[in-house]
């Protein structure tokens, strides 16, 4: 019954069905990947975090540590299962060569453990605990494979010692390269033999129970006083970070999605409008034989009906072809999801509610067939006033498909030229210049901090630079429990990040929170905070709020702290002189902190960005890109549809110009002015909304993070340039397309009347 009820409606009216269909597949669609790659990505992150068995509370440690200490916290705690404390030997990345490739350049701090006994297991690539390393053997993290082109049973260079890639790893905490640290896995033999070659730290770790409250746990360990020289990590933010880098993809594809259906919603409303109208006298013929309008409603549903469930189908079938190129990323660092059912599953409630609502709008857009009388219906009264109403809605709807349309090829662009800016890294709460240098794994931060201080100051190619230095304190909450707060001291004004509220602070009473760090403590600009600093209690007021999505997104900043507390790391952030040569400076810095003994790791923080979010930036280039043929395919289409709909409707008026004496050309360039008003409306529209509402959607998903704030970095080349051009094209394309029908009609068919 379907299939003939479709077939028919193909023969009857083939330009109505087709576009129909078309706009349905295309929504089921892409809610369907949508929904496919959330939910894989998801549960390829759980299930690689749960072969691993991820600790809940994560403390890392630089310096001398107390068992005896830990072991007692561990079992007054009811929410612990098992604790461990894990070695991770930081190594020179200079050192260090992957497969001939050396890692100087490379952003990330590299160091070699062994393999687990409890859990935090390093896993295979079938997320397997990998077990019997041998001696000479190692195992490199899976996102290095990808980017160095390494194959198992390539070398390994580390200092003099040569090793063999016998595989490579997942590591549920450091996958991601928006984590700063990577895991080489060795025996414990070359450990011992490459241990005097780099500087050892610890992990804490604590294995907790279901419903721990992993908050709770963090106040209770930072209250006990244990070590703490480090960033702590929850759980909850190593799932989070696995996940960011898809998951920026995903949100992208999901608001393409969301966009595509309000096109669809207009699209197919203003057709069926149209068909309804066409239809006029045999909907009066039959009120007249006594049919209802429900009944004529079910008649007309049950074809869209027919057309709906061949949309959701194609629609689904395309998501299940197109998921595995999109996936691959993700099987790569984090393995196969395994909720294959869950995944096809949520991909058909997709697109089940996804051509729901496309049918309540055809429900709803029907209901105008039972308040048409017969009369009405068949003397044509109302009719002739719609259709003389009918080129202003027409008009709308296009315009609004238009900025729609720029509104996706727009919103990907300026995401992509926001996280690839030199300025994305104030809202990582790094400052605004141009060479960052690291102190730390160092057994003498402040000396080192100093020697490097002394270096800069006499350096003439440094136009300026600031010395900022990271405590690890305990900030007093309201109720009266304490919790570990990483505060960096030092002239904060220099080279600022991002505030989404107040300012940097000057005056030594002064403190500006991260927003993550602002929100947990219920604090914002202007309160009272209380801060213990080597056991000295110092209050302090809120002068800022920042954006900061590094070490947990949780940390402070101020102009000075009381005592004199060894700093955990430092920082230097520096711009050199106009005309120096960056690398040039960075060749021989390097060599004068070799020469004086100094260890610290000096990146360029443009390149700094580049290899953090590299992956990130690749899957938005790629979804900004589809994001632009789809957006000029969707335009095309609907554009080029309106226009032989308004050719189809003014036939008889086309046809009296032809007998006034206008020539098809003529006649057409009228019409094409006609559509011009309505290109630069929906054109100016689609760049506003993709520079204002866009920027708000993304930096609602930021903030999540701790990035607040958000600002885009417009790429004027692209948003007012390449991109309107791209548009402007498809539409005046689509309209000479749709115009072409205007040659069919002949001057003598104004004069015949309608049967």
């Amino acid at each position: 019954m379907s299939g003939r009820i479709l077939w028919n409606e193909l023969r009857a009216n083939p330009l109505y069905a087709v576009a129909t269909w078309l706009f349905m597949a295309a929504s089921a669609f892409m809610f369907a990947l949508t929904c496919f790659l959330a939910t894989g990505l998801l549960g390829s992150v759980d299930a690689l975090m749960e072969a691993a068995r991820t600790p809940g509370f994560l403390q890392m440690h630089a310096g001398e540590i107390d068992d005896d200490a830990l072991a007692r916290f561990a079992g007054e705690q009811r929410q612990v299962e098992e604790y461990q404390v894990l070695r991770f030997l930081n190594l020179e990345n200079g050192s260090l060569a992957l497969g001939g490739r050396s890692l100087a350049d490379s952003t990330q701090d590299n160091g070699v453990c062994v393999q687990s006994a409890r859990f935090d297991f390093l896993l295979d690539l079938e997320n397997r605990a990998i077990e019997g390393v041998e001696r000479g053997e190692i195992y490199v993290p899976a996102c290095y494979r990808q980017k160095y082109g390494l194959r198992a049973g390539e070398a390994v260079q580390f200092g003099d010692v040569e090793f063999t890639i016998a595989g490579f790893l997942r590591d549920s905490q450091m996958n991601a390269m928006m984590a700063s640290s990577k895991r080489f896995l060795v025996s414990a033999a070359d450990y011992e033999r490459l241990r005097s070659a780099g500087s050892e730290e610890y992990l804490i770790e604590f294995l907790l129970r279901e419903d721990a409250d992993v908050n709770a746990f963090a106040a209770a360990y930072a209250d006990a006083g244990l070590s703490a020289n480090g960033p702590a990590i929850t759980k909850p933010l190593i799932r989070m970070m696995n996940a960011l880098s898809d998951g920026l993809m995903v949100l992208v594809i999901l608001l393409v999605s969301a966009v595509l259906l309000l096109i669809s919603m207009l699209c197919i409303r203003f057709t069926l409008l149209t068909q309804l109208e066409a239809d006029r006298r045999e909907t009066g013929m039959m009120k007249a034989i006594g049919i209802s309008g429900r009944d004529i409603r079910r008649l007309y549903l049950l074809k869209y009906l027919a057309l709906s469930a061949l949309g959701a189908a194609c629609g689904l079938l395309c998501a299940f072809w197109s998921k595995g190129a999109l996936s691959a990323q993700m099987r790569e660092l984090y393995g196969a999801s395994e909720r294959g059912g869950l995944e096809l599953l949520t991909a058909v409630a997709g697109a089940a509610l996804t051509e729901g609502v496309l049918l309540l709008s055809i429900r709803r857009a029907l209901k105008r067939t039972e308040k048409l009388s017969t009369v009405e219906a068949l003397t044509g009264r109302r009719g002739n006033e719609k259709q003389r109403r009918l080129p202003s809605p027409r008009c709308v709807i296009v315009a609004l498909v238009i900025a729609a349309g720029m509104f996706l090829m727009i919103l990907p662009q300026n995401l992509l030229s926001t996280i690839s800016s030199p300025r994305f890294v104030t809202y990582m709460g790094i400052g605004d210049g141009e060479i960052r240098i690291d102190v730390r794994q160092t057994q003498d931060i402040a000396g080192d901090t100093r020697r490097v201080e002394a270096l800069l100051a006499a350096e003439e190619a440094v136009d300026r630079f600031v010395a900022l230095q990271t405590l690890s304190c305990r900030v007093v909450r309201a109720d009266g429990t304490r919790a570990a707060l990483q505060v960096e001291q030092g002239d904060h004004g220099v080279f600022p990040v991002s505030y989404a509220r107040g300012a940097a602070p000057e005056a030594e009473n002064e403190i500006a929170l991260s927003h993550l760090c602002a929100e947990e403590l219920g604090l914002s600009v202007g309160d009272a905070l209380l801060l213990l600093v080597d056991g000295v209690p110092q209050e302090y007021t809120v002068c800022g709020v920042y954006s900061d999505i590094t070490n947990g997104g949780k940390t402070a900043k101020a102009a000075s702290l009381p005592g004199d507390a060894p700093p955990m790391w430092s920082v230097f952030y520096l711009s050199l002189k106009e005309g120096v040569s960056r690398s040039q400076w960075l060749s021989a810095w390097a060599q004068r902190l070799s020469d004086g003994g100094v260890s610290a790791r000096t990146v360029d923080i443009q390149a700094y960005v580049a290899g953090t979010y590299a992956q990130t930036v690749r899957e938005i280039r790629m979804a900004a890109r589809a994001a632009v043929l789809a957006a000029t395919a969707v335009m095309f289409v609907v554009v080029a549809l309106f226009t032989r709909l308004l050719v189809a409707q003014e036939r008889d008026e086309i046809s009296l110009r032809r007998a006034l004496g206008l020539t098809g050309g003529e006649i057409r360039h009228l019409y094409f002015l006609r559509h011009l008003p309505v290109l630069l409306a929906g054109l100016l529209a689609g760049i506003l909304s993709g520079n204002l509402l866009g920027e708000r959607l993304a930096g609602m998903f930021l903030k999540t993070l701790g990035a607040t704030g958000l600002r885009f970095r417009v790429n004027p080349a692209a948003v007012y340039g390449w991109i309107p051009a791209a548009a402007a094209l498809a539409v005046c394309g689509a309209i000479l397309l749709g115009l072409s029908q205007v040659r069919r009609i002949r001057a003598y068919e104004c004069c015949m009347g309608k049967e």
